[in-house]
């Protein structure tokens, strides 16, 4: 057997003395660099629930899920951190400043079930009165009033939902289900496809 090279003693006995070059986590707390990417956390409130996050993930971590029920409905935003690469891209594309989801320092993410590591976000939906089908958030249509100013009074359904949040609702207006749609009803807060039927309605033009 060769006996062991002096270069080899050296670096044992250094070793024995030196400090080591990691952290002593979990003995004791870590703190990660800045500009550390850990867990996505969202921010209930300035999260608008507009889904933006959850369509530039590449690796699918957000879950989008709307529920409407008589009329009314609720948007919630789910993070699974089993499935998030921590690429940050969530936030760089969160459209409301500061961020409605943020990229944490939370790194320590052991877990036995997956609902452990998931966090979630909820937001009132908007619905089309016709039909029922989603418009958007509330949040999010009054960050859209606010971006857009005085503009926001040329699109009738941010007209009378801004009426509606305000309370300035002067009359109360049957349902719109089950009824033929006309021009009138393109001042009530439909979805895209319900407005162009309107229209074509008062051209007379069959859909």
């Amino acid at each position: 057997m060769k006996k062991p090279k002096l270069r080899e003693i050296k670096e044992a006995l250094v070793s024995l003395i030196s400090r080591p070059y990691t952290t002593r986590f979990p003995l004791e707390p870590h703190i990660p660099a800045r500009g550390f990417r850990g867990q996505p956390q969202f921010d209930p409130e300035q999260c608008v629930g507009c889904g933006a996050c959850a369509n530039v993930c590449p690796s699918k971590a957000i879950d989008v899920q709307d529920v409407v029920q008589d009329g009314r409905g609720l948007r919630r935003l789910t993070h699974y951190a089993s499935r998030c690469i921590f690429c940050g891209q969530c936030e760089a594309n969160c459209i409301v400043e500061p961020k409605g989801i943020r990229l944490t320092d939370r790194f320590h993410l052991a877990y036995f079930e997956e609902k452990e590591s998931t966090h979630s976000v909820q937001q009132e939906l908007v619905v089309c009165e016709r039909c029922g089908a989603v418009i958007g958030t509330v949040r999010h249509l009054l960050w859209t009033a606010r971006k857009l100013g005085q503009l926001a009074f040329s699109h009738p359904v941010l007209i009378e939902f801004l009426q509606q949040s305000l309370e300035m609702k002067i009359e109360v207006r049957s349902a719109l289900k089950d009824k033929p749609v006309n021009r009138i009803d393109i001042f009530r807060i439909i979805c895209p496809r319900c407005r162009h039927e309107a229209l074509l309605s008062d051209e007379k033009i069959p859909t």
